[in-house]
C-alpha cells in the first residue's frame, strides 16, 4: 500500500514538473513575440495603404481588364 502511494505521488510529481516547465516555456516565448504597437505608425501605414500611389497597380489592372473586354 505504501509503495503504491509513493509511485502515485512520483507520477503526479512528474506530471506537475512537466506541466510547470511547459507553462514556463510558453510564457517565455510569448513575451518574445509580442511587441508594443505604435498607434501613430500603424495609422500612417493605414493612410499610406489608402493613398493613390499605393493603389496605382490596381488602377492599371482595371484599365487592362476594361481594354480586354472592349477588345472581345
Amino acid at each position: 500500500m505504501i509503495a503504491a502511494t509513493s509511485v502515485t505521488s512520483l507520477v503526479f510529481a512528474a506530471i506537475s514538473i512537466t506541466s510547470a516547465g511547459a507553462l514556463a516555456y510558453l510564457v517565455a516565448t510569448d513575451q518574445r513575440r509580442s511587441k508594443p504597437v505604435d498607434g501613430a505608425a500603424q495609422f500612417r501605414r493605414h493612410l499610406d495603404a489608402l493613398s493613390d500611389d499605393s493603389r496605382g497597380h490596381l488602377r492599371e489592372q482595371i484599365r487592362i481588364a476594361r481594354e480586354q473586354r472592349q477588345g472581345n
